[in-house]
C-alpha cells in the first residue's frame, strides 16, 4: 500500500473537489487545466497551470496532452525571472508572483494515476519522435473539480531513461526546502519513501509505465488549448 502524505502538503483546491479516478469524467480532446498550487494557497496566489487536452479520464486515472508552444501560467520573482533561476539558497523563501510563459519544449504526455502520489511524464525529442524516457513528478494525489486537476509539487523527482535507469533528481532541492521550511522533515521521509515505491512501480511494469505509451501520439485535429484569464 503506498504511504500518503498527510496535512500540510495536501493541495489547495476548489470547496466541493472530489478525489481522481470519480465520476464525472472529460471525454477524449476535452480541455482540462492541471493546477499546481503549494500548501495553503488562496485565491490571488501564484500557481502552475497548464492547460491540456484529455487522451482518457476514467477510474484508472488521467492521461492528459501538454502541447509544443502552450501558454501556461507559471511562478515568477519578483522581477518577473522564472522562479527556477532564483538562487536555491533563496528559492523557498522568495516572494512568487504569476506570470505567464510558453511551454519551451516538446510536447509531454502526463499521466496521473488514481490515489497516486506522483504523475508519470513521457519526454520525447526530435522529428520523427525519439523517445527520451520518464520523468516522475512526486506530487499529491489530484483532486478533480470541473474541467481542473489539482495537485501539490514534492520538489523530490525521478528520472527513468528510455533504457530503463533510474536516478533521484532535485535532492539538493529537497534539502534546501527542509532547510527553508518548505517541508518539514516527516514530509521529506515520505517523499523518499514515495520515490522508491515509484521506481519498484516502474520496475513491476504498471500501467502508466506500459511501453504502448511509448508509441502514443497525439490526434492531429487537436488544437492546442488556451489559457484562461484568472481573476486577481
Amino acid at each position: 500500500m503506498i504511504e500518503t502524505i498527510a496535512h500540510p502538503t495536501a493541495p489547495s483546491a476548489p470547496e466541493g473537489a472530489r478525489p481522481a479516478g470519480a465520476p464525472p469524467f472529460l471525454r477524449p480532446g476535452a480541455q482540462i487545466d492541471w493546477h499546481y498550487r503549494r500548501p495553503g494557497w488562496t485565491a490571488g496566489d501564484a500557481s502552475t497551470i497548464a492547460p491540456m487536452r484529455v487522451v482518457r479520464d476514467d477510474p484508472r486515472g488521467l492521461v492528459a496532452w501538454l502541447a509544443p508552444g502552450t501558454v501556461q501560467e507559471a511562478q515568477g520573482a519578483p522581477d518577473g525571472r522564472r522562479i527556477r533561476t532564483v538562487p536555491l539558497e533563496r528559492r523557498w523563501t522568495e516572494r512568487r508572483i504569476r506570470i505567464r510563459e510558453e511551454w519551451w519544449g516538446n510536447g509531454i504526455l502526463r499521466i496521473a494515476p488514481t490515489g497516486t502520489p506522483w504523475s508519470v511524464w513521457l519526454f520525447w525529442s526530435g522529428e520523427p519522435w525519439t523517445f527520451s524516457g520518464w520523468y516522475v513528478n512526486l506530487e499529491n494525489a489530484h483532486l478533480r473539480a470541473g474541467e481542473a486537476t489539482y495537485s501539490s509539487d514534492h520538489v523530490l523527482d525521478v528520472w527513468i531513461d528510455a533504457a530503463g535507469h533510474a536516478q533521484l533528481k532535485d535532492e539538493d532541492e529537497l534539502e534546501e526546502a527542509l532547510v527553508q521550511g518548505r517541508i518539514a522533515p516527516e514530509e521529506a521521509a515520505h517523499i523518499r519513501r514515495h520515490a522508491e515505491a515509484a521506481i519498484a512501480s516502474f520496475a513491476a511494469g504498471d500501467w502508466p509505465f506500459d511501453p504502448a505509451w511509448r508509441d502514443w501520439r497525439p490526434d492531429p485535429s487537436w488544437t492546442t488549448p488556451t489559457l484562461a484569464d484568472l481573476p486577481d
